[in-house]
């Protein structure tokens, strides 16, 4: 059954349903009365078409110009008694037998006198009417008026309307209580009907791009979803085997690029010193490295379905990562100022990951910030990470879109527009988040919450913090023959050079 669409119908199930209910009842009463009253013997036609003609007779009382009621006859009751030759008809009040009633039948009555029934039934000397029908009525102007008919028929065309009226009302009290229990009761058992469907959409909203391997329950009750419910699984199984297939093909790609980078790299590296070109080619080398790492991590975390479950320690990831920037930031002639505790920052998460989305931050930064200043990156408890700039900031309408991957706020911003896009998914994938504030003064902030790891943590070994001070010692070098290079930490106070 299709519901029609019309203005003002209502859009809710239960809605609908309440008026289906209500219209399949009024339709299986109403049916059923007639069905009874047709085949039943409690029926009297003659009743129910001297019901008919007396409303038709009683419509037409009138005043002569003496003030007496009489019968007036109409178009109406002229073609209804046309339409019955064998009708007589005539209205008493108090006795008096009002001019308009039918000549024989008014004699007769005449001569009854006071033998007259107010109502019932009364044998009459009529060719054609055996039984004269005495029907009672209080019409107003008229007092009480005694509406005679006699040698009637039922017909239904004309007589069914009335017979609906008389019998409906009697039957109402009877079906009425339990027309009003359905539509009270429905909007209970619909509820309660309709609860395994909530449980679906609850299960369905727990799904995301990282947990596209669940299904819903095939299960839940009633019988009629499971059809629904069944698709929607295909579909999550087609979507699934999609973002499957496109992470494997970015994780290849990027691989495949970092040896043509590789090699890029190395060429720009045997380039002169002097070389303007050198400069802006090792730029865009560096940034496309960042871009690489952050779509191999996010491609590896993907396939895995989760944040993989590696201890690390939050500062030592951003010292890392201000040491590989800072000779970027040297080469646009900028400074990166960390701010970090002296004490570790415990967290479950995937250093790679994590490192590609600051670099990127800083990358951005470094970008926006004037020439001659400094970009801050501040490490604090909780876990927060805070990249401050001092540029021209981002204006509030387009901080919804900021985070949208390709987004570019117009052709002349430099960019695939995948960096911040990258951002956020590494921020949800450690189940934080990433946002931009107002730097006060001017600039934007952009921090990055996550959540602690609450202790869980492992210390790095003694080997580990030896192969770390080693590559911290190369890059130090790699910095002294890069050029004049500063970072502040608040571990020691001072700024390299």
């Amino acid at each position: 059954m299709r519901w029609p669409r019309r203005p003002g119908w209502p859009a809710g199930l239960t809605a609908r349903l309440m008026l289906a209910l209500a219209a399949v009842q009024v339709v299986v009463i109403v049916g059923g009365m007639a069905a009874w009253m047709l085949t039943s013997t409690a029926v009297n036609w003659e009743d129910v078409a001297a019901e008919s003609a007396s409303a038709r007779v009683l419509s037409t009382l009138a005043r002569d110009s003496a003030g007496a009621a009489v019968i007036n006859p109409d178009a109406a009751l002229l073609g209804y008694a046309a339409r019955r030759p064998g009708l007589r008809h005539a209205a008493l009040i108090e006795g008096r037998v009002l001019a308009g009633s039918s000549p024989d039948l008014s004699g007769v009555l005449a001569r009854l006198g006071p033998d007259l029934p107010r109502e019932g039934r009364l044998a009459v000397p009529l060719a054609g009417a055996g039984l004269a029908l005495f029907r009672l009525e209080a019409v107003p102007g008229f007092g009480d008026v005694v509406v005679v008919t006699a040698g009637n028929a039922f017909y239904a065309d004309e007589d069914l309307g009335v017979f609906f009226s008389v019998y409906l009302v009697q039957l109402l009290p009877m079906f009425g209580p339990a027309l009003l229990a359905g539509l009270l009761v429905l909007p209970l058992a619909l509820r309660r009907a309709l609860r395994p469907l909530q449980r679906a959409a609850e299960q369905a909203a727990a799904i995301d791009l990282q947990s596209l391997d669940r299904r819903l329950d095939e299960a839940l009750p009633p019988a009629e979803l499971r059809p629904f419910i069944r698709a929607i699984n295909a579909l999550l199984a087609r979507i699934e085997s999609g973002v499957r297939a496109q992470r494997l093909f970015t994780a290849n790609a990027a691989h495949e690029l970092r040896t043509p980078v590789a090699i890029l790299r190395a060429r720009v590296d045997g380039l002169p010193a002097t070389l303007p070109e050198r400069l802006d080619l090792a730029r865009d080398l560096a940034r496309i490295t960042i871009m690489l790492d952050q779509l191999l991590a996010v491609a590896r975390i993907g396939q895995q379905g989760l944040v993989a479950d590696q201890a690390l320690d939050v500062a030592v990831c951003a010292r890392n990562v201000v040491a590989d920037m800072a000779p970027l930031a040297i080469r646009a002639g900028r400074a990166i100022a960390l701010e970090a505790p002296a004490g570790p920052l415990p967290l479950r998460g995937d250093a790679r990951a994590l490192e590609g989305a600051l670099a990127n931050l800083l990358d951005n930064a470094l970008r926006a910030e004037p020439v001659g200043g400094t970009v801050v990156l501040a490490v604090r408890q909780g876990v927060r990470i805070s990249v401050v700039d001092h540029g021209a900031g981002v204006a509030a309408q387009d901080r919804a879109l900021l985070f949208e991957p390709f987004w570019r706020k117009d052709e002349r911003t430099r960019g695939s527009g995948l960096g911040l896009a990258i951002v956020r998914e590494v921020a949800r994938l450690h189940g934080g988040s990433v946002m931009v504030q107002d730097t006060p003064g001017g600039g934007a902030t952009f921090v990055l919450d996550l959540p602690p790891c609450g202790g869980r943590g492992r210390q790095a070994s003694a080997g580990e913090r030896q192969d770390g001070l080693a590559q911290r010692q190369v890059r130090q070098a790699h910095k002294a023959a890069e050029g004049l290079v500063h970072v502040q930490d608040e571990k020691h106070g001072t700024r390299h050079r």
